[in-house]
């Protein structure tokens, strides 16, 4: 009797175990969107990595050869974001559809604005006409998944260094638009001075739970000559430098709690001779690259058409090996972030 009831016993929980397999496989399991659900800007922060700015939607030619295949080719190469820039002018259909291939691809867009009116003239005028602007954009996106993010300048400088209170106005009236109609959305914000983290305590903006930072330095590449940017082998001071600005940003957060992204910074200088050499480029992008992710700070570099040709629509086998570098530093030598 006993081996009989334990014999039932046995059938009884097979029986159990067995339904509740199949009522598992019938009853779908509740799926959590990540993309309608808001990312805390530490969160955000590490899904940057590293990424890179383009003009898909700022400059005429980029414009004429863009194609959905683009951002395909910066996710497959090793991006993990774009910063894609854009102007009073820019048309909002073809940022949505840029976006859209973005986030198709699996890249995080950043929506940057060059603000030049404002930035030229900083007057009220200029200010509420560009705050207006994110009203647009705010209204336009919403609804997005929240890996898409806005960035409300890119780099403050040339007159508005003069007219801060106008900067900050301006950054409290984008937010005000944009918090209307998104709460939730992460937002960056950069301080004057060509977003010198130096200038980060200039900033009077009406910091939320989804603000960011946004800093950067060698926008331009590194130079010979200036001290705040100078890289000639990679010296002590050379280096030093460079984690005295690295480490300016992680001492703000760790005061504020806020995070920050570096949105642009450039190996060589492309815009002004290019007279870097190709080792010097490895060798400056390899400690950057380093130490920023080191430091827990996502970054971009400057920019798409240095390093993708969108005449062959292939990567310029020049810049080839720092590009990789930028990508892929600090292989073997530990643990880093992001990879």
């Amino acid at each position: 009797m006993i081996e009989h009831k334990g014999h039932i016993g046995a059938k009884v929980i097979s029986l159990f175990v067995i339904t509740i397999f199949l009522f598992t496989i019938i009853m779908p399991t509740p799926q959590v969107n990540s993309a309608n659900t808001p990312i805390s800007p530490t969160s955000y922060r590490d899904m940057l990595g590293v990424g890179i700015n383009v003009n898909w939607v700022l400059f005429k030619k980029i414009i004429g050869a863009y194609t959905p295949t683009v951002p395909l080719a910066f996710k497959q190469i090793g991006f993990s974001h774009v910063r894609i820039r854009a102007d009073e002018d820019t048309d909002i259909s073809l940022l949505k559809k840029v976006v859209d291939d973005s986030l198709k691809a699996g890249l995080v867009p950043i929506i940057a604005f060059a603000g030049s009116n404002i930035k030229e003239k900083p007057t009220q005028e200029n200010e509420e006409k560009s705050a207006r602007w994110w009203k647009k954009v705010g209204e336009a996106f919403q609804g997005y998944p929240y890996t898409l993010s806005y960035d409300l300048m890119i780099e403050p400088g040339k007159n508005i260094n003069d007219h801060i209170d106008i900067l900050n106005k301006f950054y409290t009236d984008s937010l005000h638009y944009i918090r209307a109609v998104d709460p939730y959305r992460i937002v960056f914000v950069s301080p004057p001075f060509t977003s010198s983290i130096y200038h980060v305590d200039d900033l009077k903006v009406p910091w939320d739970s989804y603000t960011m930072l946004q800093w950067h330095f060698f926008a331009g590449g590194p130079s010979l000559k200036n001290p705040a940017k100078k890289w000639t082998v990679g010296t002590k001071e050379e280096k030093g430098n460079i984690w005295h600005y690295i480490d300016t940003a992680r001492q703000w957060t760790r005061k504020t709690g806020i995070p920050s992204w570096v949105g642009a910074w450039m190996p060589g200088n492309y815009n002004k001779g290019n007279t870097f050499s190709i080792p010097q480029q490895i060798a400056f992008a390899h400690f950057m690259s380093c130490s920023l992710l080191y430091a827990r700070i996502p970054f971009a570099i400057n920019a798409g058409q240095h390093f993708y040709d969108y005449k062959t629509y292939t990567w310029r086998n020049d810049r080839y090996t720092v590009l990789m570098t930028i990508l892929y530093p600090c292989i073997g030598r530990g643990k880093m972030l992001f990879r």
